[in-house]
This record gives structure tokens, C-alpha cells and sequence, in this order.
């Protein structure tokens, strides 16, 4: 099924050897081939190419092809030809490639589903370019140089089958989420690991389900136009956000993982509105600067709650749900009374802290109570483990 061809120079040893792929094959590799412009012609009957670790600068695909799945990773290609006419091509793949631009003849690739075109030094893209593709399902433009995203007024029907849009991993700094409100199939929008400093537009989605905005320079976030009815996921770790999302609970009311670690978050009286979340399981807001944690209305939905490493002196959970584990390791919690946290929490974790009352309820007695400590002598090695 699968035939690997190395060092082949089709300028020199012409197409002989083709004649003797197997008639079953449906991956042919070319590894280390020796062209600088390649004609997939030579090779239409082929279900899968791959071309890997070699010189070619430019490829050529015609549109009478039997090729389904096209795979580029580690050559000098600097420019793709996509005949028109080509309604076989599902699958694209280019990586660590010489590429600076989008090919605009991908335009011509009407069958295409997934587009994965990553580790090339582009530094800007007119997603225009993909709009017209009825079948894209998955767009990944990661781990490129991408300074600038140009993305024009959508028409219905544009990006019709969209679902998967990946731009992690660029040097953006600046983006409009309100461009992509007409991408009505879209599911997952990831910007993680930018440089990201600025958000514009209002984000308005009803099929949006996961935001990715981990690893930007994020100071403040504004959500109060947004519209995201059935968002479950949003990760906002490390960035630099000293307040929380406003109007979150508003905008995003089905919130079930809600990510905030690693950033500077200071106590304030608007970020307790997160409890009012009817569906949060997940709250990291570990590696902060928070001073108190007193959780009166605590949604009782929440099962995990992740407090670790910010400068907590009390901890006051009288209220959740039956199952909920609180990781409150690394604080500055020197006083604490058992009664102040709900029965309802099954564990917790509190090493580090100038008292320790960790207990794990599954590993203890029917009736027996947690025991609390004031010995912090291995809290240096511990810690230098987990990290």
C-alpha cells in the first residue's frame, strides 16, 4: 500500500521506474527527489503523494488527477499550482515549506476538506482565498509568521462547511473577532501562543463551542456586545488579564471549562459573577494574584476548582456540589476551620500553605475527620518536582 521512491531525478532517469509501482499501492512517497519543479501529471493514477525532504521549488497539479490526499513537509517549495478543474483533492498538506503567500489557485480546489498549511515563513493571508470551498471542514494555519489575517465581508454560503479554524503559533498582535461571525458552521477559533495585545468586534455565534486566547499579552478583555450561546470551552492562560472577562456570565451563560491560569488577576468584586455560571465544571484560576478566596454562591455545577499559586490567605467554600475538588496548594492560608468548606467537597489540596488540611474523602473512614498541619519543610522539594 505503500511505495517509498528515494533520490529519484525524473530530469535524468526519466519515468521507467513508474512503471514498476505496484498496482496496489495508494501512498506513493518521494523522499529526497531531485527537481526543482514537479509535474503530479507523471503520477495521476495515485490515490495518496507524499513528497518529503526534498530540493523541489514548485509543483504543478493538474485538474485530471485521481490524487485524494496531497502531503509537502520539509522542501524549497516556494509556489503551487492548482489547475482549475480539480474535484478530487480532499485533503492538503504543506509543511515546512519556503512558501510566503497562499496559493491562489487553491480557489480552484472544490473538493477540498481539510487544509493544513503550517512551519512557513507566511506573513499574511486573505482568507477570502478559502471562502468558496463548500467542503472545508479544517483550516490549520499554525506555527507560521502571519502578521496580518484580511478577511473581507462574507456572503451567504461563504465558508459554508467550516467547523475547525487553527492560527495558533504566528506573530499576531492585533484581531477583529467580529470578521468571523459570518463563518456560520464554525466551531473552534484558536489564536493560541500570538502576540495578540488587542481584541476588536464583537464575537456573535451560535455554533462557536471552543476560544482559544492562551499564551497572548492580553491586559483586558471586553465582552459585553458578545453573543456566544453555546461556547463550553474559553482559555485565556497566560496572558497579563489583572481583571476578569466582563460580562462573561452574560454572553457566554453555558460555559463549562473556563481557563484563566497564569495571568495577573487581583481580587475583585466582579469576577464572583462566574459562579453564576449554571453550567461550570472547571475553574483554573491558579498562578494569579489573588489574596482571598471566599466563595459564597459557588455554582453548583462546578467540579473542579484550581486556586494554586496565588497569595490566598482564606478559604471559605460553604456551598457545592456533591464530587467538587479544590487545589488550593501553594497559598499563604494560615488559619482554617473544616466547617467553613461545603461537606460536599470530596477533596482538597492545601501543601504548601502555612496550614495544611488536605484530605482525599474516598481514602478516609466513614466519619473521620481531616487532620490539619503546620510543617512546610519539604514544600521546596515538592514544588520543585511539580514544576
Amino acid at each position: 500500500m505503500l511505495c517509498t521512491i528515494k533520490k529519484w531525478a525524473p530530469s535524468e532517469e526519466g519515468t521507467f521506474l513508474l512503471a514498476h509501482i505496484p498496482n496496489d499501492t495508494l501512498i506513493l512517497k518521494l523522499s529526497h527527489l531531485r527537481a526543482n519543479t514537479f509535474n503530479l501529471a507523471t503520477l495521476d493514477e495515485i490515490m495518496a503523494i507524499e513528497i518529503e525532504r526534498s530540493s523541489v521549488k514548485k509543483v504543478v497539479m493538474p485538474s485530471s488527477t485521481a490524487t485524494v490526499r496531497l502531503k509537502l513537509t520539509r522542501t524549497y517549495l516556494s509556489d503551487i499550482t492548482f489547475v482549475a478543474g480539480n474535484g478530487q483533492l480532499n485533503f492538503l498538506t504543506i509543511t515546512e515549506s519556503r512558501l510566503k503567500t497562499i496559493p491562489s489557485t487553491i480557489v480552484h480546489l472544490v473538493a477540498l476538506e481539510t487544509v493544513a498549511i503550517t512551519k512557513s515563513p507566511i506573513e499574511t493571508v486573505n482568507l477570502w482565498l478559502f471562502s468558496k470551498l463548500t467542503r472545508l471542514y479544517e483550516l490549520n494555519l499554525c506555527s507560521n509568521k502571519i502578521l496580518f489575517l484580511h478577511l473581507p465581508d462574507t456572503s451567504v454560503g461563504d465558508f459554508a462547511s467550516l467547523q475547525l479554524l487553527f492560527l495558533s503559533e504566528n506573530l499576531l498582535t492585533t484581531i477583529n473577532l467580529g470578521a468571523f461571525n459570518g463563518m456560520q458552521a464554525l466551531q473552534t477559533l484558536d489564536f493560541q501562543n500570538n502576540r495578540i495585545r488587542r481584541v476588536q468586534g464583537a464575537l456573535v455565534s451560535n455554533s462557536l463551542q471552543t476560544l482559544e486566547l492562551s499564551g497572548n499579552r492580553l491586559e483586558t478583555l471586553y465582552c459585553c456586545e458578545w453573543h456566544l450561546p453555546n461556547l463550553n470551552h474559553l482559555a485565556l492562560s497566560r496572558n497579563v488579564l489583572s481583571m476578569f472577562p466582563t460580562c462573561l456570565s452574560l454572553t457566554m451563560p453555558n460555559v463549562l471549562y473556563l481557563i484563566l491560569d497564569r495571568n495577573a488577576l487581583i481580587d475583585s468584586d466582579t469576577w464572583h459573577n462566574l459562579f453564576t455560571l449554571k453550567r461550570l465544571q472547571q475553574l483554573d484560576i491558579s498562578h494569579n494574584r489573588l489574596t482571598k478566596a471566599v466563595l459564597g454562591n459557588i455554582s453548583n455545577s462546578l467540579l473542579f476548582l484550581d486556586l494554586q499559586y496565588n497569595n490566598i490567605t482564606v478559604l471559605h467554600v460553604p456551598a457545592g456540589r456533591m464530587g467538587l475538588k479544590i487545589t488550593a496548594s501553594y497559598n499563604a492560608i494560615d488559619t482554617f476551620d473544616i466547617k467553613s468548606l461545603s461537606p460536599n467537597v470530596t477533596t482538597l489540596e492545601m501543601f504548601c500553605n502555612p496550614i495544611d488540611c488536605s484530605f482525599n474523602r474516598a481514602r478516609m473512614q466513614i466519619g473521620q475527620e481531616p487532620v490539619c498541619y503546620t510543617d512546610r519543610r519539604n514544600c521546596k522539594t515538592l514544588q520543585n518536582i511539580i514544576k
